[in-house]
């Protein structure tokens, strides 16, 4: 079965956010002075199981973990295991990079398949700045350890905020030139709840990045991408990686989106981009999850909308609740 939308979209990735913790907190991420923990009913591996089985049953071909910082749940592990389990080949996570190193030995062995590690900046102290007291040095050992692992393809993103990190789009560029490495930067999107003017003024529409790394390198060749993945990715002439550019306020993609996603406290979210949120909760109490579930995620598609907003909003989650 392929599961569409009304507007007639393929649904066939899901998100799944593990926690709303996290190790870092980037300033685009999280509101400064908020700490958050996992609630109870927080989903469990019986939970991603069942999600997973349903979202497969109507389609699903991608799954990826995030959060907060999912490598902080000890289960992980055994949360890919279970989408490997339930049919999903693309099983991906999306990390700071802080702890894989560490876990990615056990990650790859339950069936990890790529990854997507937030890199910033190269420069240690705008890092240190914008994750409000990352160490970069952890960062790299788990883009080293991904490289060394054969994951494929190992992608880095950057959100450009201007008089932060705006700096730092060349430096990072210049890391695809001789390593397999896709370097997609993305708009700021106003999700952290900042004062108005102050996110207008931060704001880097993705043409201006592209121009800085073309005025840098020179034309930018196309590579074909799928058209519903959100970026837009180019290569530096003679470059190993790619560079893209995921532009969801300049150039919204919202008539491409093929995503749902759930919140570690199960709640389905259509659109990243909107408030609207259905509490799934039951369905996983239900006494068969999974046909309960895919009740839910038909919902779901069905309410999913035309477009998200991507105005400046006082918005009811920051992204840290909602997971990337």
């Amino acid at each position: 079965m392929k599961l569409t939308d009304r507007y007639g979209r393929r649904i066939k990735d899901l998100r799944i956010s593990v926690t709303p913790r996290c190790n870092f907190h980037c300033v685009y991420c999280h509101p400064l002075g908020l700490e958050m923990t996992d609630p109870p009913g927080t989903v469990s591996v019986a939970d991603v199981a069942h999600f997973v089985q349903a979202g497969v049953i109507l389609g699903a071909e991608s799954v990826r973990f995030t959060g907060g910082e999912p490598l902080v749940r000890k289960e992980l592990p055994e949360m890919i295991a279970a989408a490997r389990e339930a049919g999903v080949e693309d099983v991906a996570v999306t990390t700071n990079g802080t702890l894989l190193r560490r876990r990615l030995p056990e990650l790859m062995e339950a069936g990890l398949r790529r990854v997507n590690i937030s890199l910033d900046a190269r420069d240690p102290e705008v890092f240190r700045r914008l994750t409000r007291g990352g160490d970069i040095r952890q960062v790299w050992e788990g883009i080293e350890a991904a490289l060394a692992a054969g994951l494929h393809p190992v992608k880095l993103n950057a959100v450009v905020i201007r008089g932060e990190n705006d700096g730092e789009v060349v430096p990072l560029a210049e890391l695809t030139l001789e390593r397999p490495l896709h370097m997609r930067y993305i708009e700021y999107m106003h999700l952290n709840n900042a004062p108005f003017e102050e996110y207008r003024a931060q704001f880097v529409p993705g043409a201006e990045t592209r121009r800085r790394i073309e005025e840098a390198f020179g034309p930018l060749e196309p590579v074909d991408t799928d058209p519903s993945a959100p970026a837009r990715a180019f290569r530096i002439p003679g470059a190993l990686g790619t560079v893209g550019f995921i532009n969801p306020v300049s150039e919204p993609f919202c008539s491409n989106c093929s995503r749902l996603r759930l919140t570690s406290d199960k709640k389905l979210r259509p659109c990243l981009l909107t408030e609207l949120e259905l509490d799934i909760a039951p369905a996983f109490d239900a006494e068969d999850p999974v046909e309960a579930l895919l009740d839910a995620i038909l919902g779901g598609a069905d309410q999913k909308p035309a477009f998200g907003n991507t105005l400046p909003t006082r918005r009811q989650r920051v992204m840290l609740g909602i997971g990337g």
